[in-house]
């Protein structure tokens, strides 16, 4: 994954985010005939923005962003995510107890948009990918994520046991999520510098990086069928940090 890339997204909502994000829209396309409540809102930002934008074929749209749904819109963006290590190193030193979100080997570029998307609105501050083993950041994940993609900030580690290192020095308190933990999550405290590891569908969080983690927690389950993927486990982790961050008297 580069650091700034360009490629094109598709669907209204994202297409939408993009445009009102931090981030560089370069073209807008429209489906000749496309129309709605949402497109006219994309149209206006594009005037309100200076992005240019064109309508064109259904057929030709599509050719951008292949055999997709993609609702009489697509762009073409700058995209520019990854925290550089200034920047990083100022969040996990300096800023008051930040929330990190480390993700192993998401592999499943639908699985990471649902995470993103529930990472972006529980403020999770920053979102840990290693260089090599994840899904790409791409049209697919912005779509998944209902456009939560570019409000994120993301970090891009070569070497996830170093980033883990640096995180549990920088006085974070490292949790792995395993469901075969002994501790749950309703029992650790998530007040203060906080980095929750999720692991991939298949194999979890890695065993060699448990070794680097503070502690491993659980999520208590009752019924027969293990039945929270990863996405949806991350959603339940999260709550329960803001509850205890926002709601915990």
């Amino acid at each position: 994954m580069d650091n700034k890339k360009q490629f094109y997204i598709y669907g209204r909502q994202p297409v939408f985010e993009a445009l009102r994000s931090s981030h560089t829209v370069l073209k807008v396309y429209f489906a000749e005939n496309a129309a709605g409540k949402i497109i006219g809102k994309i149209r206006n930002l594009c005037r309100t923005r200076g992005v240019p934008f064109e309508n064109i074929e259904k057929n030709a749209l599509q050719k951008f962003v292949g055999p997709v749904v993609h609702q009489g819109t697509a762009a073409l963006v700058d995209f520019q995510p990854f925290l550089d290590e200034s920047r990083w190193e100022r969040l996990i030193t300096s800023q008051s107890d930040p929330l990190v979100l480390v993700l192993d080997q998401i592999q499943d570029p639908h699985n990471l948009g649902a995470i993103l998307r529930t990472a972006e609105i529980t403020g999770v501050d920053c979102i840990v990918l290693p260089e090599k083993g994840s899904a790409p950041l791409n049209a697919t994940v912005a779509k998944t994520s209902a456009g939560a993609l570019f409000y994120s900030e993301f970090y891009l580690t070569r070497s996830p046991e170093q980033t883990l290192q640096a995180l549990s020095e920088a006085d974070f308190s490292v949790f792995a999520a395993v469901p075969s933990a002994e501790q749950n999550i309703y029992n650790v405290n998530f007040k203060t510098k906080t980095a929750l590891v999720i692991g991939s569908e298949d194999k979890g969080v890695r065993k060699h990086l448990r070794n680097f983690c503070s502690q491993s927690i659980k999520i208590p389950q009752f019924g027969k069928v293990n039945s929270l993927n990863a996405s949806v486990s991350t959603a339940v982790i999260l709550y329960e940090i803001v509850r205890q961050r926002h709601f915990e008297t």
